[in-house]
């Protein structure tokens, strides 16, 4: 007896008793109302949490617990909440740049055409000594702060943005405040 193979036209899966397909929710409001809607609200505790994480992004569990007055189970839960909902994005190091031989610190606001925006990101992608950029509204497009070794360091990445658009540098006698997120 031969047996032949036929092919079957695709079905789709079958649907599990009780489990209704993933719909994304219709939203009439901007984003960001929609973002708050979704997002649990933070309460005293998580508040905490986050003012004693942004002291001492270090910290262990358990110091975390008794600094917020929780159990460590809860505030595991509490961080991992924290962290998944996107509220704690990450943990770094604060960084004296003078101490790896950047003395130099500069802000430079740049004027850009719309169809040029493209450049500034090839320009921040190939200039790690661009620590900070932000997309403002204004006379500017661009505010960026550079760290540099020395002014010649410093003339060699104001020149690569001046191709893109028009710039002021300005350079910093001393960072005043560095907060943290208020929580």
């Amino acid at each position: 007896m031969s047996s032949t193979l036929r092919s079957r036209p695709h079905q789709p899966t079958a649907r599990l008793r009780g489990v209704r397909p993933f719909r994304p929710q219709k939203l009439r409001h901007n984003g960001a109302m929609a973002i708050r809607q979704l997002t649990p609200a933070l309460d005293a505790s998580d508040r905490q949490l986050i003012a004693v994480v942004q002291q001492d992004g270090r910290a262990s569990l358990t110091e975390l617990a008794r600094d917020i007055h929780l159990g460590v189970s809860a505030t595991r839960s509490r961080l991992q909440s924290l962290e998944q909902r996107g509220v704690i994005t990450g943990y770094t190091a604060q960084v004296d740049p003078a101490a790896c031989g950047y003395s130099l610190r500069a802000v430079v606001r740049m004027k850009v055409h719309g169809a040029l925006y493209d450049k500034v990101a090839e320009v921040l992608a190939r200039q790690p000594q661009i620590v900070r950029c932000l997309r403002v509204t204004g006379e500017a497009c661009y505010v960026a702060e550079i760290v540099a070794a020395d002014m010649p360091d410093l003339e060699r990445i104001t020149s690569e943005l001046a191709r893109v658009g028009s710039i002021t540098t300005d350079l910093v006698y001393e960072v005043v405040t560095n907060r943290a997120v208020p929580s």
